[in-house]
């Protein structure tokens, strides 16, 4: 018998073993949870883990295929919550667990096989890398120059760009096709769909979600949701479940625009009014006036789109703009006066007390920068707040000017290389992804002076996992792909 291929009937009995395995070891840790043994959750968790992971990504055929990770993907970090372990640490997203036991299969399969693991060139990784050092280099400063003290719980903060950079390179080195490529943007909407409608089912608070699931998703945010009505859907808080919904909406806004299939494109433009609704029911100011400037820059890059003849753009902003009328109809309509209230106070917004409150804390913090203003302090987590309410200058206050510049050459690069993404495309929907994370770009640029999406567990997983999707499209001669389909 080959050394790459086994027998069918043993590829079967292998496939039926391990789903049976995956089941009542799945059962045994139900159990565990149901009467809340820790000890028992802790031994039986890897091993369910590793089970499922094998079900993910080896088929009944026997082919180990890291493709199969992208479905996965989309809905835990979409729509499952984090992991609530411990107040000393940070919670961590399922997506976490999807890609390293993905990292792990694809690490283990290529040694197995003797192949080597080529990573396709992108001049990101070398921001990645840089933006890395400048963390290190902000923690060794502080702690040798400035005798400010390092705890674990600082080094979490490197942990979580590695982990940021795996679901970006692991993504982005796939080998999509364009069918392919319509199949998972048509997924993501429909994902993005299901977290809309959870949203509004915490609206009507249906069948006591609000008392029986809510609060595994936001339990800090649960007075603001049973009481001010602030929706928070499949995030932690309302601020996230808006900037999910402005890169959701965006994606449905680029795609009514630019998709040529016309059940994709009457998808997309049936689920904009969706996802802004469920956007003004967070009521959320910063995520209304980020997902306003997402439309814009969305609006004047697909003028300049050239595979689009004019008559067609005419029609098609004819169309959007019916659908504005109808959105923001329905926002008169539907919308509680506390909602107009609220939102009415963006043109005031100076004499808010929730705006007064973010200065006295931005100067605090600022006053802090100043005394290091290269090098930062390192995270802080010791002796500094992590809650900023602007996450421009908590990086600054972090990392300093060198780690601030990195950062924004990282992702500075990136958006520029989504236009070239979008030229080099074989179809609409690549450059629909792009253009949509372009119009999300500049919008999240406005939601960081006053909330965070880097410094978000679950927003920034979903932002680069759209990013790492588009750039796998990226086509450079001496471009090698790191994943292969191989037997086992």
């Amino acid at each position: 018998m080959s050394k790459n291929v086994i027998a069918p009937i043993t590829k079967r009995l292998l496939s039926l073993m391990v789903r049976l395995g995956t089941a009542i070891v799945g059962l045994v840790l139900f159990f565990f949870l149901i009467q809340h043994s820790i000890i028992g959750i802790v031994l039986i968790a890897p091993i369910f883990v590793l089970l499922v992971g094998s079900l993910i990504l080896f088929g009944s055929d026997g082919v180990f295929s890291i493709n199969r990770i992208l479905l996965p993907l989309f809905v835990a970090a979409i729509i499952f919550p984090s992991i609530r372990l411990s107040d000393n640490m940070p919670d961590p997203r399922p997506e976490f667990i999807v890609v390293i036991i993905g990292c792990i299969f694809l690490l283990f399969c290529h040694l197995a096989m003797g192949n080597k693991i080529n990573i396709k060139y992108q001049s990101a990784n070398k921001w990645f890398l840089l933006f890395g050092l400048s963390i290190i280099l902000s923690m060794a400063y502080s702690n040798l120059f400035r005798n400010h003290p390092i705890i674990g719980r600082d080094f979490w903060e490197i942990f979580k760009l590695i982990i940021y950079y795996l679901i970006f390179s692991l993504v982005a080195n796939l080998q999509i096709n364009s069918e392919d490529m319509r199949r998972y943007y048509q997924f993501a909407i429909f994902i993005f769909l299901i977290s809309a409608v959870f949203g509004f089912l915490q609206y009507i608070n249906f069948a006591d979600i609000n008392q029986i699931l809510s609060p595994y998703y936001a339990p800090t945010q649960m007075r603001g949701l049973l009481v001010h009505k602030r929706i928070t859907g499949t995030t932690a808080n309302p601020n996230e479940f808006g900037a999910m919904m402005v890169l959701a909406s965006s994606l449905a806004l680029s795609g009514g625009l630019v998709v040529g299939e016309k059940r994709l494109r009457i998808l997309c433009w049936f689920t904009l009014p969706v996802f802004w609704t469920a956007l003004f029911l967070t009521l959320s100011r910063t995520s209304l006036v980020s997902g306003l400037v997402s439309i814009v820059v969305i609006i004047m890059l697909y003028i300049r789109v050239k595979n689009v003849t004019l008559s067609l753009k005419f029609k098609r902003l004819l169309i959007l703009l019916l659908l504005v009328c109808v959105i923001f109809g329905l926002f008169l309509g539907l919308s509680p006066k506390k909602a107009l209230s609220r939102y009415s106070q963006i043109f005031t917004f100076e004499e808010a007390s929730s705006w007064v409150a973010r200065v006295e804390n931005w100067e605090t913090h600022f006053t802090f920068w100043k005394e290091s203003p290269w090098f930062g302090w390192g995270p802080g987590k010791e002796t500094m707040g992590t809650i900023v309410d602007n996450e421009w200058l908590l990086i600054l206050r972090r990392y300093g000017l060198i780690g601030t510049i990195a950062f924004i050459v990282l992702f500075g690069n990136l958006f520029f290389g989504l236009s070239k993404i979008s030229r080099q495309g074989e179809d609409f929907s690549v450059c629909a992804i792009a253009l949509a994370l372009q119009g999300t770009f500049v919008g999240y640029v406005f939601y960081m002076f006053l909330a965070s999406i880097y410094h978000s567990l679950q927003l920034m997983p979903i932002f680069l996992l759209f990013l790492g999707l588009s750039y796998s499209q990226w086509r450079k001669s001496n471009n090698k792909i790191i994943t292969e389909d191989i037997k086992v």
